[in-house]
């Protein structure tokens, strides 16, 4: 494994895995599997998309340990290949991480998520410290840099190339407090040692200066839509692809940021969509709520006006 395979492994759109609940708010195991395989069925393939099982939007904050292994196997084994799965294994505890990390080795998953220590606001050299000991602890599997600017640490673009220096930190999901010019900074710097995943709604730059994808919840929804998306950046007409992101994926940004006021996680919304369009969707645990009628309303109306195909009409 090494750089080159991870920027034609892990690229397109990462979706966010959601974790499915039953009723009585245990997990929806075969609902997790058919939302998985739907998305591969129709093109989230590897060179053209990638998965991310149990990070914030499967509910990883609400989740046990057991878990979260338990939702991360469920997915790795529907993709069954065809996709690489990285796993959420950021955590408060770094010895949560490090046992995710080796579970994860463990079911065959592509890599890991991992993210600066938080609660306790990460220094540096905490950050450093936490990532070398999950490369310690693992032997093949990939690492993909998350950097949490909103959790407290802020990482600077010298700081995640010195991560990049363990051999199997190979990708990166970027965004930065510090302004746009630092993140164009990051992409250039670091676009041919890494995997760079955008999480930062600038696409079309990340993808101009280097980077290789960007994190996506309608793909869930949707995945023909994020598909050409990244078609068109990978064929070069910026245009087209800015215009399709512009009037699709920033409006059902806004309403996401507009929920995510009233509750805070990003399932919601996504399980709300699925089942306006005839999937298996669900409840949410704790602290978080599902969407009222109005608001449900609201986002039929949405997904309808952005060409969403498949959305039932009002009951």
């Amino acid at each position: 494994m090494n750089s080159l395979d991870a920027r034609s492994t892990v690229c397109g759109p990462l979706i966010p895995v959601i974790t499915n609940y039953r009723e009585d708010l245990s997990i929806d195991h075969e609902a997790i599997r058919e939302n998985v395989r739907h998305v591969v069925d129709r093109g989230v393939r590897t060179g053209s998309g990638a998965l991310l099982a149990a990070g914030a939007g499967g509910d990883f904050p609400m989740l046990t340990v057991a878990e979260r292994k338990a939702v991360s196997e469920t997915i790795v084994r529907a993709a069954d290949g065809r996709a690489p799965v990285l796993v959420g294994a950021q955590d408060t505890n770094p010895a949560v991480s490090i046992e995710m990390a080796r579970f994860a080795e463990d079911i065959g998953a592509w890599g890991i998520q991992l993210a600066p220590g938080y609660y306790y606001e990460s220094s540096p050299e905490d950050c450093y410290r936490l990532f070398e000991a999950v490369h310690q602890a693992t032997s093949t599997l990939g690492i993909m840099i998350y950097n949490t600017h909103w959790e407290g640490h802020d990482m600077s673009v010298g700081e995640v190339e010195r991560l990049a220096e363990l051999p199997r930190c190979l990708a990166l999901k970027w965004s930065t407090a510090r302004g746009a010019l630092a993140y164009q900074r990051g992409v250039e710097r670091l676009g041919q040692r890494l995997a760079v995943i955008d999480n930062h709604g600038f696409q079309v730059m990340n993808h101009l200066l280097g980077g290789r994808g960007y994190i996506t919840h309608l793909c869930t929804v949707w995945p023909e839509h994020d598909l050409e998306v990244f078609r068109l950046l990978e064929a070069g007409d910026y245009q087209a692809a800015q215009r399709r992101l512009s009037t699709v994926n920033w409006p059902w940004y806004e309403f996401r940021v507009q929920m995510w006021r009233r509750t805070g996680a990003e399932s919601p919304v996504v399980n709300a969509a699925l089942e306006l369009t005839g999937r298996k969707g669900g409840p949410s645990r704790l602290p978080t709520r599902s969407l009222n009628r109005s608001e449900r309303e609201e986002l039929r109306t949405l997904l309808r006006n952005i060409g969403v195909p498949g959305v039932r009409p009002r009951p």
